[in-house]
């Protein structure tokens, strides 16, 4: 059973009376029988400051007099084992032998354990374990252990949710007098849902005794109602009265509002000088009245405008921890409004304001971190900006997290996770997230294919006039890729795409439309204008088709001779069947040279070796018809050409993958 706290204080006076008064061989004597009164006595005699100070045989003796359920003993081993200056800290025993006197009634131990568990001191932080204690204290009638009980009850910490019961816990400590109840008391009533029902009647009466108690956030709170009017019109009378009491005590939102009434003139003849001594006094000791301060220098509302002092009182609000401060100061290093532009400053200041969780910050830090512009380039900062970004719901930053999840720069490689976040952004309608979450699909990388729904993608993305959505639809369908063949539909994905100059589908397009079959009508005119398009964007093939139209007259006046600058531009980039065309051109005496045989057997060589079937078989029926010095004087020109045409071809790859200058 607990012993009563008039049995606690009487034993704390008898050890007392024993320090005073006993000789001390008889608290020794006594200890040594076993007398718990007498050895904590004599334990706080060896824990004393002094030359006799000792303060392992100190614990010792709390410790013979704690086994018997001593409850003050328990208490001073608690602390001494909480550690000093000379002894060191033993966490576990401090809150064994807290629990011993908190389970005996001593209400400090149970304020330790409450504060030690909150605040994880030594041990693992453990809320239900605090608000346990906690709601031990509370029963004793102590008007703090019920306030701070009730703050719990209404943030579901520890206990769960309970409005009702805050609000009973509140009234309790309250009706002692405890001014922090009495504010917090009044708060619920200003609101609905909180346990109470909204009344502000008594909201105000409990703030007016809080207030009047000397609580400084009820009187702030009391001028607050009155200069809203929110009791019926506004009191400016009663609003300054306690914004006056509230400022005197130091309190900057009072301040703030002192200044605001100076300024707009409530109550008071209105006064900018005395708006802004009030602001600075605010802004003195506190960042957010710094930050206000700021924005009525920058806008020029109550106070003459100055910039320059705004980007001033800006930067201490910033340098206070005042998020939106710390963000307006990233922009002005960002966009050189105001400040010299520096991106290594406005980056620090976005990585400060984005842990604070303003999206815009994380958003923009991330970038420049991730991208080195003006800054060291730092993967990390930057993923855990997306990261931040990404949870809040920012789209960009969900496509760049998975990105950096899929590769595992600045954070280790999930590319599990990476198409989790590519499959949010994209169902928020991220364009690049969309495509490449198609592409992911498509492919089967990292996740099993579903070709359905990289179909479904690719049909936003090309609806939305993503033109290599369009085109892989076109694929997908020409070749019954995953899904049923319908060559049609994947002409038509193409021409929709070859409208809008998409090269690749010029040229798959004009080839259909030139070739005909497979359920799709020769068009020769349009075959030459998407053709035409395709070769002018550099595309080799187009350029074989065109110089094939003009050789043949189709979808064009027929004319050999200008097909022969397209079958060369085809050479360039190493199409086979152009080769066998200036073959076929030499045969029929448009050749370059003097010598057409030789030309034509040449170009049927290089498309042999390139592969072309039909290459090889002109070559094999040239060779038959010419002798073997002839041919073996031929195949020296061959070599001879097929290392100038290498280095063309290597020298165009080069270009081809070469970076593109940045400057």
């Amino acid at each position: 059973m607990r012993r009563t706290r008039k049995n606690t204080i009487a034993a704390g006076l008898v050890s007392l009376w024993i320090l005073a008064c006993g000789p001390t061989d008889e608290i020794v004597e006594r200890a040594r029988r076993g007398d718990p009164e007498a050895q904590l006595a004599l334990g706080d005699r060896l824990a004393r400051p002094g030359d006799g100070r000792d303060l392992a045989a100190a614990v010792d003796w709390y410790a013979k007099a704690a086994a018997q359920s001593n409850e003050t003993a328990q208490l001073r081993l608690a602390r001494l084992h909480q550690g000093t200056p000379d002894r060191v800290a033993d966490p576990e025993a401090s809150v064994r032998w807290y629990v011993a006197a908190a389970e005996q009634g001593n209400r400090e131990a149970m304020r330790a354990l409450v504060e030690i568990y909150s605040e994880g001191k030594g041990v693992v932080a453990d809320q239900p374990e605090a608000a346990r204690w906690l709601i031990e204290w509370a029963d004793g009638e102590n008007p703090q252990a019920q306030t701070d009980l009730a703050s719990r009850y209404l943030a579901g910490n520890g206990v769960p949710q309970n409005p009702g019961r805050a609000a009973k816990l509140l009234e309790r400590a309250a009706n002692q007098g405890h001014a922090p109840a009495q504010l917090d008391l009044a708060r619920l009533y200003m609101t609905r849902g909180n346990g109470v029902a909204r009344d502000l009647e008594t909201a105000v009466h409990w703030f007016e005794l809080a207030a009047v108690a000397g609580e400084v956030e009820a009187q702030n709170d009391l001028g607050a109602f009155y200069a809203r009017g929110q009791g019926g019109e506004p009191d400016y009378e009663q609003s300054l009265k306690w914004f006056r009491m509230a400022a005197a005590q130091g309190h900057p939102n009072a301040m703030t509002n002192l200044a605001v009434m100076y300024g707009e003139g409530n109550g008071v003849a209105k006064d900018p000088v005395e708006a802004e001594r009030w602001f600075h006094e605010a802004a003195q000791q506190d960042p957010a009245a710094q930050y206000a301060l700021a924005q009525h220098y920058d806008s020029g509302q109550l106070v003459t405008r100055d910039t320059e002092q705004a980007m001033l009182w800006y930067l201490r609000a910033a340098e206070g921890g005042i998020a939106e401060a710390q963000m307006r100061i990233a922009r002005a290093y960002d966009a050189g409004d105001r400040l010299e532009p520096d991106l290594g400053e406005a980056a620090r200041w976005y990585l400060a304001a984005g842990t604070q969780g303003i999206v815009e910050a994380q958003r923009r830090g991330a970038a420049l971190y991730d991208d080195g512009e003006g800054v060291e380039r730092d993967s990390r900062k930057a993923a855990a900006l997306y990261e931040l970004a990404a949870k809040s719901g920012d789209v960009e930053s969900q496509w760049k997290l998975g990105r950096l999840l899929e590769t595992g720069r600045g954070i280790q490689m999930n590319r599990t996770r990476a198409v989790e976040w590519y499959r949010k952004a994209s169902s928020a309608g991220h364009p690049k997230a969309r495509y490449y979450l198609a592409q992911v699909l498509d492919r089967g990388r990292f996740v099993q294919r579903d070709i359905e729904q990289a179909i479904a993608l690719y049909q936003l993305e090309g609806e939305a006039g993503n033109l290599q959505a369009m085109a892989r639809l076109g694929d997908i369908y020409w070749e019954g890729d995953g899904t049923a063949r319908d060559r049609r539909r994947g002409v038509e994905w193409h021409r929709r795409a070859a409208e809008a100059g998409y090269t690749a589908s010029e040229r798959f397009v004009g080839v259909r439309y030139f070739e005909g079959g497979y359920g799709i009508v020769k068009k020769p005119e349009l075959a030459w204008r998407f053709l035409k398009a395709a070769a002018e964007d550099g595309d080799e093939r187009a350029d074989l088709y065109l110089g094939k139209a003009l050789w043949s007259g189709i979808g064009v006046k027929k004319n050999r001779r200008k097909a022969l600058p397209h079958f060369e531009r085809a050479t360039k980039r190493g199409v086979p069947e152009a080769f066998r065309h200036l073959g076929y051109a030499a045969v029929f005496g448009m050749h370059r040279g003097n010598a057409p045989i030789a030309e034509a057997y040449v170009n049927f060589a290089i498309g042999a070796a390139l592969r072309d079937r039909e290459s090889r078989r002109e070559l094999r029926a040239l060779r038959q018809k010419l002798e073997k010095p002839v041919i073996d004087e031929f195949e020296t020109r061959v070599e001879e050409e097929l290392t100038r045409y290498n280095e063309i071809w290597e020298n165009d790859r080069r270009d081809r993958t070469r970076p593109k200058s940045q400057g």
